[in-house]
């Protein structure tokens, strides 16, 4: 019973247009859980995700320095936050 509820309210939200925000706002959550796995809680605040749209996650960077470190990584980012995700990120953009 409780899986029939879980797909029909899936259902519901992509009949109302609203599944492509909920599934942006659950990349953008991500974010910060990865950044911190990957790089450890020392840079956890100095960057945020702004946005997820047509496969582009757009993130917000204090410096150019760590713009320059998540750009190293960012294969690695990329396959933390699209484990078991249907719509894929394929590229980070990075705004200083």
């Amino acid at each position: 019973m409780l899986n029939s509820i879980g797909g029909d309210l899936l259902k519901s939200l992509g009949k109302a247009g609203i599944s492509k925000q909920i599934e942006a706002v659950q990349v953008c959550d991500l974010w910060e859980k990865v950044i911190c796995k990957i790089f450890g809680e020392q840079v956890v605040g100095q960057s945020q995700a702004m946005y997820f749209k047509d496969g582009v996650l757009a993130v917000a960077v204090l410096n150019p320095v760590l713009a320059q470190e998540f750009k190293f990584k960012e294969e690695e980012i990329k396959k933390e936050i699209n484990q078991g995700r249907s719509d894929k990120i394929r590229k980070i953009r990075f705004e200083i």
